[in-house]
């Protein structure tokens, strides 16, 4: 797998943010109505509500954004991009149209050649900074370049450093997705019980969350501490039933205990 492709599935798992962090939405205009079918993965429903809003003339921010993720939930994505690209011509001092344009080009680079790749990951890269520019807290933004840095080749940019200077930055304004990027860098940098800490720490600033009790029970696995991994693999699959993560880990550590020993 090249380097920029092995970024783009990376790039891939960075949630939409507003759909994480935000508010239940009290539906009452169709922008809001759509936002609300998107979440609940209503793609039908989000289009009919949007595509009256649209127009070929200049429209409002937030309903080219929502348009542009609606395209990207579709897999639509070179005209989640033109949709993206819209919204920071008609307005260059919207942050999240440029953590939106980020978004829509880490979808879009995994179509297109290899020497069109590296095009579009210098213009990835660059929408989220000026993502930050606009808004140093903007977290769809501080996350894209997180994972960028930590996940691009050299050749590209890449690096661990500044990846850690940016997900510092995350646990600056949300401290919870802030421990959870530290905790997949010192993963990638072959760091367990780094890895382990940060994980833990975002455990504790949110017990229920089934993704990072896994993460724990991975690092935990990786490190010899069977039982406390299997511990937290069970309280991952009690929160989510079927998580895949967790469910992994505990086939992997059932196979190790059913193994025989070898003999000396």
């Amino acid at each position: 797998m090249n380097p920029i492709r092995s970024l783009v599935l990376r790039l891939l798992l960075l949630p939409t943010l507003a759909s994480l962090l935000l508010p239940g939405l009290h539906a009452a205009s169709p922008l809001q109505d759509a936002e609300a079918a998107l979440q609940k993965g209503d793609l039908a429903a989000a289009e009919t509500l949007l595509n009256p809003l649209d127009t070929t003339a200049e429209t409002d921010a937030a309903t080219l954004r929502l348009l542009s993720r609606l395209r990207l939930a579709q897999k639509r994505t070179k005209e989640a991009v033109t949709l993206a690209e819209r919204v920071t011509t008609a307005h260059p001092e919207d942050a999240a149209g440029f953590a939106q344009l980020g978004h829509a080009y880490s979808q879009r680079i995994g179509e297109v050649t290899f020497m069109q790749q590296a095009v579009l990951s210098g213009k990835l890269r660059r929408a989220y900074e000026r993502c930050v520019e606009l808004d140093p807290k903007h977290l769809d933004g501080l996350i894209g370049l997180t994972r960028y840095f930590s996940n691009a080749p050299e050749i590209a940019g890449g690096s661990l450093v500044k990846a850690v200077e940016y997900a510092r930055r995350v646990a600056a304004v949300h401290p919870f997705l802030g421990a959870v990027e530290l905790g997949r860098i010192a993963e990638k940098d072959k760091q367990p019980e780094v890895a382990l800490g940060h994980y833990e720490a975002a455990s504790q600033l949110n017990p229920k969350h089934a993704g990072v009790l896994a993460a724990c029970g991975r690092l935990l696995a990786q490190l010899g501490r069977k039982d406390e991994a299997r511990q937290r693999f069970t309280s991952a699959l009690a929160l989510q039933p079927g998580h895949a993560g967790a469910s992994k880990g505990l086939d992997e550590l059932d196979r190790a205990a059913s193994t025989p020993a070898p003999t000396p």
